[in-house]
């Protein structure tokens, strides 16, 4: 199954709010980059430091609870705490890393359906990336 060419082009993490997509619920990726890449994502790329999903609510909720957990240390998202402990130094920041970056896969399927179809593509991805990497995501502890 090849997933990449479903998910969008790499984008800024603050731009997430502007993003086609955003409203619905789905998976995404975060990576650093020091540049921008072409499309479509690797998703196996060392670069990626978090896979994600969110079934309950909308990709661009979960992202905005990622921001408040990591930038601003708040409760929300475990991975956004593991982004401050391991990126930022467990401080709290106005700056968003420049390098930060997400792709997003937004779902409009049926609830159950989307639902057992979003579980299922970040647990391939992250299996995928463990093959590859023989390791989790820097920010996925499981």
């Amino acid at each position: 199954m090849n997933l990449q060419d479903d998910f969008s082009d790499w984008f800024k993490f603050p731009d997430y709010s502007k993003q086609d997509g955003r409203k619905l619920p789905g998976v995404y990726v975060l990576a650093h980059f020091n540049k921008k890449l072409s499309s479509p994502p690797l998703l196996i790329s060392k670069n990626i430091i978090y896979i994600g999903e969110t079934t309950q609510q909308s990709i661009h909720k979960r992202l905005y609870q990622f921001s408040n957990s990591a930038f601003k240390r708040k409760n929300g998202h475990s991975g956004g705490w593991t982004y401050s402990d391991k990126f930022l130094n467990n401080k709290s920041t106005e700056n968003i890393p420049s390098n930060l970056y997400v792709s997003i896969l937004p779902i409009d399927r049926p609830v159950k359906e989307s639902k057992a179809y979003i579980k299922y593509v970040e647990r391939l991805l992250i299996w995928e990336y463990f093959k590859t990497q023989k390791d989790y995501p820097a920010c996925n502890t499981a």
